[in-house]
């Protein structure tokens, strides 16, 4: 009895870091995503420029990549799950702030949030290799389609919230908190199994520093293939509204349709980590994954119609396998938790700091140049480099994490 008691629990805490997986992955893009189609209300009501407005969305980017490097010592020094447990409070928290006062307390609250899912995206795919050796493909897949599932329902609902009596669109930023207080009881009801050591954190690699990272092509390769794969959406989750906007669509419309554009992004991000776990290299799939981006973007810049939609959805395709695949890449380059930790921490911190270029850059070139035609060629500019840097990225080949002499 006692045997099947200790199998019964061990299902039972298994069950709920897979749901706890879940939950944390829905909590990493819904707080950001639900920002771009509030945009013009945000502007109207606080009185600020595209510049500033582009902070909103750039913050994230910015924490994401300054405090990624301190992650896997934190979690080393509390475990990964404690960790998690920690951000998600720091992320509640940010979610309330933001809404609360004017455009600084919406920064401030920007920037905790920002920190808290740096954490996420840091630790999530090296928790994943550790609990689901054997299901990384799946486990990745589910993770991301949650992650994605979310942001779109956090895009296609902002404004209709702001509908409803009494709610505005302080509150329909505020509705998100909700998702990382899930995500606290869960992990909380882990506590048990985490304080028996059943997910400890493996020590640091002996011999084995991160500085080797930096002489790595393929950490390289993998880093910028990150950055630019994220340049794009943070870019369109902020602007995407606007060009909607210039293309005769209402603010609920154009809310709607960058929920389309993230729907586009759910089938590839469950089949493409299934695949890749499967192929011998993904330096085709890594290469495609630009080039339908590039597509998506420029029949984003030429239509004006319903046909759009088409070319949001293709766009989602190509960001959902470019995003699946740069997981992977933290997963399937690395021989242990702690190297696939470290390459992500590098490729996440890095390549975070190229994204946040993106809002701020376009909505300067976009009130310089007095519409959206340049930023959507640099767009398609970046597409296919993310088809360049992937096609290097891709090949079969494990990073040597070498001794220093």
């Amino acid at each position: 009895m006692e045997e099947f008691t200790t199998e019964k629990q061990k299902r039972y805490y298994t069950f709920l870091l897979f749901v706890a997986v879940l939950m944390i992955a829905s909590t990493l893009r819904s707080p950001i995503t639900s920002v771009g189609p509030l945009i013009p209300f945000i502007r109207a009501d606080l009185d600020v420029s595209n510049a500033l407005i582009g902070m909103v969305n750039t913050l994230p980017l910015l924490a994401f990549g300054l405090f990624s490097p301190f992650v896997p010592a934190i979690s080393r020094r509390f475990g990964m799950e404690k960790t998690l447990l920690i951000a998600m409070v720091v992320l509640a928290i940010g979610i309330a702030v933001r809404a609360f006062g004017g455009i600084s307390m919406l920064l401030f609250g920007t920037l905790l949030l920002g920190m808290a899912i740096a954490v996420g995206n840091v630790l999530m795919p090296g928790l994943i290799k550790l609990s689901f050796p054997f299901r990384v493909g799946l486990m990745t897949g589910l993770y991301s389609v949650s992650m994605n599932v979310f942001g779109a329902l956090a895009s296609g609902v902002s404004v209709p919230l702001t509908q409803i009596a009494a709610f505005d669109w302080r509150t329909a930023l505020q509705i998100w908190s909700v998702l990382a207080v899930a995500s606290i009881i869960v992990l909380l009801m882990r506590l048990p199994a985490i304080r028996a050591g059943q997910k400890k954190v493996p020590g640091k690699v002996k011999n084995q520093p991160p500085t080797a990272l930096f002489k790595s092509k393929i950490a390289w390769s993998v880093t910028l293939f990150m950055g630019l794969q994220s340049f794009i959406p943070y870019s369109l989750f902020t602007w995407l509204p606007d060009i909607l906007l210039t293309k005769d669509f209402n603010e609920s419309e154009a809310g709607w349709l960058i929920a389309l554009y993230q729907v586009g992004l759910i089938p590839a991000t469950f089949v493409v980590p299934i695949i890749a776990a499967r192929m011998k290299n993904q330096r085709v799939i890594a290469c495609m994954s630009g080039i339908v981006f590039f597509l998506g973007i420029l029949g984003i810049t030429l239509t004006s119609s319903s046909l759009i939609i088409a070319f949001l959805l293709l766009a989602g395709a190509g960001a959902g396998t470019t995003f699946s695949l740069a997981m992977m890449f933290f997963v399937l380059r690395t021989n242990t938790v702690t190297e696939s930790s470290q390459l992500s921490s590098m490729a996440q911190s890095i390549g975070y700091m190229i994204a946040a270029i993106g809002p701020i850059m376009l909505g300067t070139i976009a009130e310089w140049s007095g519409g959206w035609i340049v930023p959507l060629c640099i767009l398609m500019a970046v597409a296919l480099c993310i088809a360049f840097f992937g096609t290097i990225a891709g090949k079969d080949e494990k990073i040597a994490f070498k001794p220093t002499s």
